[in-house]
């Protein structure tokens, strides 16, 4: 390992963490976006597939009412996360700490999901999407606009493959993998 490089890391995670916490409490409807009203459609724009999760509840069971529930909630994630990566990216807005506030409960909740749905084991899938929140965040502190769209995207896209496969998986399905032949 190069000289300092864990540690480096370890100091560059605890840094993103607490302007995480900070931007979802101090700065609550504050933008942390250091070159303003910037936009990128992969990374505010897959902030809509976050309604996939719900839909895939709902398409094993259109009438149960947990997958209505499911279905609302990842509506409400899918126009928290375009309302304040895209529409309102750059700029001060409530959108930002709703979806900072929304994302975490959901991650937290999906993690947690995955544990007593699934088994210990499927939390892991939870470390892609992670990791790539994680680049996104210090992309920000950063200063680079392009590592930052490129990695918020990617989280999204992660956030809605693990949580999807999840949910199919715990439906009885076979998961993305079987679904998509991979």
């Amino acid at each position: 390992a190069p000289p300092g490089g864990a540690a480096s890391m370890v100091r560059s995670f605890l840094a993103t963490a607490r302007a995480h916490l900070h931007n979802m409490t101090v700065n609550f409807g504050r933008t942390c976006m250091p070159w303003g009203p910037k936009r990128s459609l992969f990374a505010g724009g897959t902030g809509a597939l976050f309604a996939v999760p719900g839909l895939v509840m709902f398409a094993h069971d259109p009438g149960a009412q947990r997958a209505a529930a499911y279905l609302a909630a990842f509506a409400a994630q899918a126009v928290f996360s375009v309302m304040s990566d895209y529409v309102m990216t750059g700029r001060n807005s409530v959108w930002h700490g709703m979806d900072r506030w929304y994302a975490s409960g959901m991650t937290v909740f999906m993690i947690r999901f995955a544990h007593s749905a699934l088994s210990p084991a499927h939390v892991f899938l939870a470390a892609p999407p992670l990791f790539c929140l994680y680049k996104s965040k210090d992309a920000i502190l950063r200063n680079d606009f392009p590592a930052f769209a490129v990695w918020h995207g990617w989280w999204h896209i992660m956030a809605v493959a693990a949580a999807s496969h999840c949910i199919d998986l715990a439906n009885g399905g076979g998961g993305l993998v079987k679904r998509l032949e991979l």
